[in-house]
């Protein structure tokens, strides 16, 4: 991860801040490989063991003060106490990589993984390249199923338009973290969706995080056409041409609860709400070729079928 100031000096405190004038903020790339100095990051393990703040849920890091049996957060000021695993790990800080670097990447355990395959699975894939009207609907649609699945069902909430949106809601905010469709008919993403958010965090139990996942859905909103038209790079003359990468989202999430990572889910359902035809990435469908002989035919061309075009969604059935 990387992050970089719009300044080059931090304003001390508010009152600085507002005196100066200056617009201050920082840019904060999540999946960098190097930090804004060009260092890789400190590996390790246990990352469960890493506390977390009880007020505002950060987490531990080089800039927190510590004693022997609490440390303070650096973000909100809050006294944490350390628990008897911390304590014990923290009587040689200069082995764990997070009294180190700020820039850490600590291993995770993923336990049960044979119990989560024997377990129904559900994930839902939401258009946001829609409308407000389209992601209401769908929003019901969601929170009557949610009352309808069996006990020990695992849910995935994923969403696509010119990048893929995988959620996290087993914590106590929903977390989603993204990652771009390249425009173009290959749509090859630039990371594996298991680099992005671990399977076991994405798959959330229903018996414990239902209330959970309804926040999550609420959250749902379509994406302004500044943001389609920037991610897709596609417009001609101020008309918005592209930001729904359906295709690659598919081929993407099969993968990712497919076999292809050991994973074998034999009740998974994906269940995709789509608005529109896909435009980005693998399977993208060329709408505007066909407008002119709808229209003298007096179609509505959003509502007619479109000829087959490619053999992309036939081949990824057989995946």
């Amino acid at each position: 991860m990387a992050v970089r100031a719009t300044v080059t000096r931090f304003p001390i405190d508010v009152e600085s801040l507002e005196e100066s004038g200056l617009p201050w903020g920082v840019t904060v790339s999540p999946f960098a490989a190097k930090d804004e100095n060009g260092n890789p990051p400190v590996y390790g393990s246990e990352g469960h063991l890493l506390p977390r703040c009880e007020n505002c849920w950060g987490y531990y890091n080089t800039y927190c003060e510590q004693e022997q049996w609490a440390w303070t957060c650096s973000l909100c000021g809050t006294l944490n106490g350390l628990s008897s695993e911390s304590v014990s790990r923290y009587s040689q800080p200069e082995s764990c990589p997070e009294n180190i670097s700020s820039f850490i990447d600590l291993e995770l355990s993923i336990e049960e993984s044979e119990e989560m395959q024997a377990r129904p699975v559900y994930v839902a894939a939401v258009d946001l390249a829609s409308s407000e009207e389209f992601l209401e609907l769908v929003k019901s649609a969601l929170l009557a199923a949610l009352e309808a699945l069996g006990p020990g069902s695992l849910f995935g909430l994923a969403t696509f338009s010119h990048k893929i949106g995988l959620y996290d809601v087993q914590g106590p905010i929903p977390v989603v973290k993204n990652v771009f469709i390249p425009h173009d008919s290959d749509g090859t993403l630039s990371m594996e969706l298991q680099d992005v958010m671990p399977l076991s965090s994405f798959l959330a139990p229903v018996d414990t995080c239902k209330d959970r996942i309804a926040s999550a859905l609420e959250t749902l909103r379509p994406t302004t056409s500044w943001e389609r038209t920037s991610g897709a790079g596609q417009g001609l003359d101020g008309i918005f041409l592209g930001g729904r990468g359906f295709g690659s989202a598919m081929e993407a999430l099969f993968n990712y609860i497919g076999s292809e990572y050991g994973n074998t889910f034999a009740l998974a359902r994906v269940f995709a709400f789509l608005s529109g035809a896909p435009d980005i990435g693998a399977g993208q469908l060329d709408t505007r070729r066909y407008g002119e002989q709808y229209a003298s035919r007096r179609e509505d061309a959003d509502r007619a079928l479109l000829p087959e075009q490619t053999p992309f969604y036939k081949d990824l059935v057989f995946v």
